[in-house]
């Protein structure tokens, strides 16, 4: 495992687009104005205003260069990834991973960037972040609760400790565990199965988000991790926000995903919790993907994050 270093109070941070091009340009713009406005000098990825093939920003190659080059640049002290949609799982078998090992520094993204940060820990057990982008919660009224813990996760060396948050949080299934935090978006989590860029999830505790995807859709990826063994595996499971649409994309009758989530926590050995306030939506909670975790769900329901950065 390697920590990044803490964000200082004057950072220098990279903004890259990994994924898909800025549906609106200007939401990227109000973003680096808004880190600006904190006393923060943002370097833009040489490619981060690209479109190639409408749904990537840029090329691979394109693309690659901007992580590459942030992550070998001296003065840049951490890199945000302006906004997901798709592309970095295209990018996973050319990374430089010695380049990154050798350059540790905190890397922020959420959704599609999961494939990223899962490979980034699995081949060099850099600690990254899902958390707030520029494009997505920064871009407007970044949610004061998240702002907080976004910003005070980044800065503090210490532990992070109980997980505070305004929503509450339901057991599902109880225990106590202990592990490594992993997971991320389900729908590209699952995704690197049976692939070379899935770490270990022997021990681990996942936490699970989605977002537009209907209730049988989050069943059949379920499923599919039982399938493969990743609920054995597991030492628990934290579900967070599945974020659906009023408005049905099937025919296919709908079902609460709760349901869902309690037939599928009878094959994970450890506890198993929703509610926690991490995903798609404006409140959200910045996980440390990678670090050490502790799950409790009892009488009362918690996390425990332990250390995050150096």
């Amino acid at each position: 495992m390697i920590y990044p270093t803490h964000l200082p109070r004057k950072a220098v941070i990279g903004v890259i687009s990994p994924a898909s091009p800025q549906r609106d340009p200007r939401r990227l713009d109000r973003g680096i104005a808004y880190l600006e406005k904190l006393g923060h000098h943002v370097v833009l990825g040489d490619n981060a205003r690209k479109s190639y093939g409408g749904y990537l920003a840029g090329t691979d190659e394109e693309r690659l260069a901007d992580i590459h080059a942030m992550f070998a640049d001296k003065q840049i002290d951490a890199i945000f990834c302006a906004r997901g949609g798709y592309g970095t799982a295209r990018l996973i078998a050319s990374l430089n991973y010695g380049l990154i090992r050798r350059n540790p520094k905190i890397f922020v993204g959420f959704s599609d960037t999961t494939a990223l940060q899962l490979a980034i820990y699995k081949r060099t057990g850099l600690v990254t972040f899902l958390g707030a982008m520029p494009s997505v919660d920064m871009a407007d009224t970044f949610d004061a609760e998240s702002e907080e813990q976004f910003w005070r996760i980044l800065t503090s060396t210490r532990a992070v400790g109980t997980i505070k948050q305004s929503t509450p949080m339901y057991g599902v299934k109880g225990g106590t565990a202990e592990g490594i935090l992993l997971g991320g978006n389900l729908s590209v989590f699952t995704r690197l199965i049976g692939t070379p860029y899935m770490p270990s999830l022997a021990g681990s505790i996942l936490a699970l988000e989605d977002v537009g995807e209907e209730t049988y859709r989050i069943d059949r990826m379920l499923m599919h991790c039982e399938l493969a063994g990743i609920m054995h595996k597991v030492s628990g499971i934290a579900y967070g926000q599945f974020t659906q649409s009023p408005q049905r994309i099937s025919n296919t009758p709908h079902r609460d995903v709760a349901d869902v989530i309690t037939e599928r926590s009878l094959s994970v050995n450890g506890p198993v919790l929703s509610g926690l306030m991490f995903g798609h939506e404006a409140k959200k909670l910045t996980l440390p993907l990678g670090a050490p975790v502790r799950m409790v769900v009892g009488r009362t329901v918690k996390i425990i994050l332990g250390k995050a950065t150096r």
